[in-house]
């Protein structure tokens, strides 16, 4: 839809399968702002309500804690919710296909749809974009996991609520794993039962389901003759691939405690791969770039969602040593130090324009390269990255480059606090390294 509003023609081909989720997800008021920018958050109301659920956890004690004062969300029915967001999009001009199979995707090459009339289509994409999610990539394009996070299983119980548990969400944790529960004011409630994906194997998906349910203490206890929904693969992962192709796709994540970010991590990669497909048709030279930049982009979310959601399991210490818990404990990483030693920029990066989004395209400034990562910086925060590189030409202490930053016009004006903290970073990510293993910058 973003690209149609822009100017461009947009196929979007789907087999037209159901598409399997829990019946319900909310999406947090805190979003909002960031949907609001991407100009995705009119559309988004007009596919959802306003949240009408009280939301609370039972995590890291067995009380039942509210989130009272929190500002009202929105509530999605994700059916109705996909269905609207669907015929929202091919109203706005987006060619929708559907049902449709795809024989190949492939950018500058003609794709066969095969439609359920037995009849066969042709596109001639100039770009395409692949975001099956979770699900098998192949025909499409061959793809290989990059990180996986603990093997994880969902899935998903309806059933008959409590009277008294009526317009309710709960996240819960439990011996076995975690439960998400989600009581409308009318109509079943729905609960995602998150588990040890090794468990189940060992000891039954419908054991190991009533085990949780048993020692649950939130509304999922009192759910009454509840049936299985869907059940599918809910482990963490990132992909990559050499196809020429662009993979993006918050269902390629999990589900996760943190609840109500599913949707808004979708909509975030999906305004991203906008401004890198508009950028890309006005800029076809730098189409390999800017690949390599979303698939970066897609992997920064994977690591920045687990990394929380450790810090959300390490606050849940009653099941300490069930399975489930102690296969998803990771050690958190001492606080980076000060290096009391000169430092200079490691032989690795150099300095050169970068790619920085602008609005809704990427443009080129100047900045540098780490070329071993592939990470490429401008900024970090609002503190320029090449001045303050072009300090350590020379290997010095980070108190002694703080203080010659002061001296350079387009350092001087910022706090020596930010300034300091920007150089802490480059140690950590590696761009700064101690003397005898840099050489002078570039």
């Amino acid at each position: 839809m973003l690209l149609v509003e822009r100017g461009f023609s947009v196929v979007l081909v789907d087999h037209g399968r159901a598409h399997y989720s829990g019946p319900n997800e909310t999406l947090l008021a805190s979003s909002l702002p960031m949907l609001e920018r991407t100009g995705l958050a009119a559309l988004l109301r007009a596919c959802a309500l306003p949240d009408p659920l009280r939301h609370g956890a039972i995590w890291g004690s067995d009380t039942l804690q509210w989130r009272e004062g929190a500002e009202q969300g929105l509530w999605l029915q994700r059916g109705p919710f996909d269905a609207a967001l669907r015929s929202a999009v091919a109203a706005r001009g987006v060619r929708v296909v559907e049902p449709a199979r795809i024989t190949r995707a492939a950018r500058g090459e003609t794709c066969e749809l095969l439609l359920p009339d037995g009849q066969r289509a042709h596109l001639a994409p100039a770009f395409v974009a692949v975001a099956t999610g979770r699900a098998s990539l192949a025909p499409l394009v061959d793809a290989q996991n990059e990180a996986s996070g603990p093997r994880t299983f969902a899935c998903t119980l309806v059933g008959e609520p409590d009277d008294a548990d009526r317009g309710t969400a709960v996240v819960e944790a439990v011996a076995e794993g975690w439960i998400w529960t989600h009581v409308p004011p009318q109509g079943p409630a729905s609960a995602c039962v998150l588990l040890d994906a090794e468990q189940v194997h060992e000891q039954g998906r419908d054991t190991l389901v009533a085990s949780a349910l048993a020692g649950a203490l939130g509304p999922v206890r009192r759910l009454r003759s509840h049936r299985l929904s869907h059940a599918n693969d809910a482990t963490a992962r990132i992909r990559r691939t050499a196809a020429d192709v662009l993979l993006l796709g918050d269902a390629a994540a999990t589900i996760d405690p943190l609840a109500s970010q599913g949707v808004e991590k979708a909509l975030a990669a999906a305004d991203h791969a906008a401004a890198v497909l508009h950028t890309a048709i006005q800029r076809n030279d730098w189409w390999p770039a800017l690949r390599a930049l979303h698939a970066r982009w897609e992997r920064g979310l994977f690591v920045a969602h687990r990394a929380t959601a450790v810090a959300f399991i390490e606050q849940e210490t009653r099941f300490h040593e069930a399975p489930f818990w102690r296969r998803r404990r990771i050690t958190t990483p001492a606080p980076l130090l000060q290096p009391s030693g000169p430092l200079c920029c490691a032989a690795t990066v150099t300095i050169g324009p970068v790619l920085v989004r602008q609005g809704d395209q990427f443009a080129e400034v100047q900045g540098a390269r780490n070329t071993q990562s592939g990470e490429s910086l401008s900024h970090i925060g609002y503190v320029p990255v090449v001045p303050l590189l072009r300090v350590f030409a020379v290997p010095r202490s980070v108190d002694q480059a703080t203080v010659l930053a002061g001296q350079d016009a387009s350092l001087f004006v910022l706090p020596p606090r930010a300034v300091h903290a920007a150089i802490l970073e480059l140690c950590q990510r590696g761009w700064l390294t101690p003397t005898a293993a840099g050489v002078a910058g570039q």
